[in-house]
């Protein structure tokens, strides 16, 4: 089943330079390992929204987010409001 984990921050001021160097980095630090497919947004109408998106292949899902996914929210909260959400590709259901 694919799996897709939807972690959004809504930033301001001097966090919101920070939040988005601290995902880039995130970024390219997981995509080097190869762990999931990683796509970074920024809200065309709102400067401080910005979004990851991980993208599963997984036999089966526990009802949880991922660990990973888990993290990133928990280390995002330092730079503003965090949504974190996922979503399973209804094909597999």
């Amino acid at each position: 089943m694919k799996l897709l984990e939807i972690i959004a921050v809504r930033t301001s001021g001097h966090f919101k330079e920070q939040a988005r160097q601290y995902l880039i980095q995130f970024c390219r630090t997981f995509k080097k390992l190869g762990l999931p497919e990683l796509n970074l947004y920024i809200n065309s109408a709102i400067s401080g929204d910005i979004a990851i998106m991980l993208s599963w292949q997984k036999k089966e899902f526990t009802g949880t987010k991922t660990d990973m996914g888990q993290s990133l929210a928990n280390a995002l909260k330092c730079y503003g409001l965090v949504d974190h959400t996922c979503w399973i590709m209804m094909e597999d259901q």
